[in-house]
């Protein structure tokens, strides 16, 4: 195993990334599970997970960019399931719950202990550290609480919350990760104002990342207002990102990933180092101590591995954005039944190294 890695679960219409720290710590950054869609997520983390000291497998961090159905469906279930430490959320208020499963993320957020709960705030400096500083982690929004007027209507509340989703920078070995959420158009126009407008050390190449997770599943939101608008593409050119990941599922109802947008990752990257979780399946990103990187397709290994069991299927769940139905609760065992055995990784049918 490489000392980070960044596992983009192919989980169908939602997010769910899974990063192991150089010194063994797991951080979860958002929730889906809907029986039928992608891998069941729950069978990959019973297999990765370390032991916990209750009976239960440890998730070290469990992080939520943002309380939409896409990022939260299943996160009681994995709260009951799992032994979680910390939780990082979002800021935002009740006045935004327009998520089906909202009340699943609040219980969660009520359960945990204050003194294990965090709350991103973009800054200037390491938001934390990891394996004694070799690995950092910046956040770049929210820049602090929302609290919208009651009179507004579900719309804007859904942009407002885009607009103040939680983003995030893993840093290792000269190698960064950045994970966006579904932020948005004006939430890039305030960071890269934020950082341009600074007079100190830290400026606008802050920003830059090997890797970069396509913010809303690929949508043109990530440059444009409306579909018409001309791309405001410079906190993109600043990233800077040699590869692009957008985790999305099939015939998506909000046509994601947009041709426009896509056609603007592939300008930046080059269109081999664009990847779709709906083209190629669970996508991995290794990374050694000298920075080196390893990006790898894995769809057919992780279907085979981790797929849904028959009795499990269900189209109904949790749909795409706020607003998506509940999903069907089905739990596979907490020890993989017999005969399920981790296969040997396939050759990566995609590499890159930096």
């Amino acid at each position: 195993m490489a000392p980070f890695e960044v596992t983009f679960v192919d989980v169908g219409h939602g997010d769910a990334t899974l990063i192991k720290t150089p010194d063994d710590v797991y951080i979860l950054v958002d929730v889906y599970r809907c029986p039928g869609q992608g891998v069941d997520l729950f069978k990959l983390l019973d297999d990765v997970l370390p032991d916990g000291d209750d009976g239960r497998k440890r998730l070290d961090v469990l992080a939520i960019t943002h309380a939409h159905d896409d990022h939260i469906t299943g996160i009681g279930d994995l709260y009951d399931r799992y032994q979680v430490e910390k939780l990082w959320l979002p800021q935002h208020g009740e006045k935004l719950a327009i998520a089906g499963n909202y009340e699943d993320f609040k219980r969660v957020k009520d359960e945990h202990a204050d003194e294990d709960t965090e709350w991103p705030q973009g800054s200037r400096s390491h938001w934390t550290t990891y394996a004694d500083g070799d690995m950092t982690v910046r956040c770049f929004s929210p820049p602090g609480f929302i609290d919208p007027s009651e009179e507004i209507d579900e719309d804007e509340a859904k942009r407002l919350v885009h607009e103040n989703c939680v983003v995030l920078k893993f840093s290792y070995g000269g190698c960064a990760v950045m994970l966006t959420g579904d932020s948005n158009k004006p939430c890039w126009e305030r960071v890269v104002g934020y950082y341009a407008g600074r007079v100190d050390e830290v400026g606008t190449e802050v920003l830059e990342c090997a890797v970069l997770h396509a913010s809303h599943h690929g949508s043109r939101t990530f440059v444009k207002d409306t579909k018409d608008d001309d791309a405001y593409l410079e906190a993109l050119e600043l990233i800077k990102p040699e590869s692009v990941v957008i985790s999305v599922g099939p015939d998506s109802k909000h046509e994601h990933p947009h041709d426009d947008m896509l056609e603007i990752y592939n300008d930046q990257a080059g269109a081999d180092n664009v990847l779709q979780t709906c083209v190629g399946g669970t996508i991995r990103l290794e990374v050694d101590e000298n920075g080196a990187r390893l990006i790898t397709t894995e769809g057919e290994r992780y279907a085979d591995d981790y797929g849904w069991d028959d009795e499990d299927r269900d189209d109904d769940g949790g749909g795409e954005d706020g607003g998506g139905a509940r999903a069907k609760r089905s739990v596979p065992p907490a020890v993989p039944a017999p005969g399920y055995e981790q296969r040997k990784q396939q050759a990566p049918t995609r590499e890159r190294y930096g």
